[in-house]
């Protein structure tokens, strides 16, 4: 029987943390959509300026 108890407390503690965490995020993210959030990487590695290579030869003797 302890036993069951303790499962018990644990999942609620863990469905706690949970709800916790979802509202946080929730609560944070207010003014973006899930769309918006979705394509941010996307967005940053479109940023990202093109690298050039560099095709100078070195002078060696």
């Amino acid at each position: 029987m302890p036993v069951l108890h303790l499962t018990i407390f644990i999942s609620l503690l863990l469905a706690g943390i949970f709800v916790v965490c979802f509202t946080a995020e929730a609560w944070r993210r207010k003014g973006s959509s899930t769309d918006r959030s979705a394509l941010l990487p996307l967005l940053e590695h479109d940023e990202l300026e093109p690298t050039t290579k560099d095709n100078t030869k070195s002078d060696s003797i």
